[in-house]
């Protein structure tokens, strides 16, 4: 089983964030990240159109599919529910096509380590699947994914800096 995360990880967000971030700001000056402004517009589809494919990622995850054909393809995302539509589009147009896509529930404000490694007991469970690769950006999701035995966590960071490095090479 293949567990892929999306923000982060297969797309750069970061213009998302940015534009969030303005409009909390004018609202919240000094505490815009912790109000709920920026994290309702955040969790929104609103600005989902300025999220990029990391291409240096997904290239990579292409392969791991061509090569080791994992029978279940699982996204797990922190994204709330609301951006189930725009993030199926979203991997439609990247050409990842998941067995199932697992977003947090409007009320679920659990840690994203803690939501992460639920799902994914969940899903082995589900599709009794023993051995599972997962692909994240947050270190407390790998590192908690990686207690969890049987689990094969792939830094999406260090991916990316493999890419560069590989490309640098071969100038």
């Amino acid at each position: 089983m293949l567990i892929l995360d999306l923000d982060g990880t297969l797309f750069d967000t970061s213009a998302r964030w940015g534009e969030c971030e303005k409009l909390a700001k004018e609202k919240h000056p000094i505490f815009w990240r912790n109000s709920s402004m920026f994290w309702e517009c955040y969790q929104s589809p609103r600005f989902m159109n300025l999220d990029k494919p990391k291409w240096d990622v997904i290239t990579f995850v292409q392969q791991l599919i061509e090569e080791k054909k994992p029978e279940v393809i699982a996204v797990v995302s922190g994204r709330s529910e609301k951006q189930r539509e725009d993030t199926l589009k979203q991997l439609s147009e990247i050409g990842i096509e998941p067995n199932e896509v697992v977003l947090r529930a409007e009320k679920d404000f659990r840690k994203d380590h803690e939501f992460k490694s639920d799902v994914v007991r969940k899903l082995k469970e589900k599709y009794d699947q023993d051995k599972v690769i997962a692909i994240d950006d947050s270190d407390a999701v790998l590192e908690y994914l990686g207690k969890e035995g049987e689990i094969e966590v792939i830094d999406a960071k260090k991916i990316a800096k493999r890419e560069r490095k590989e490309n640098m090479n071969t100038l």
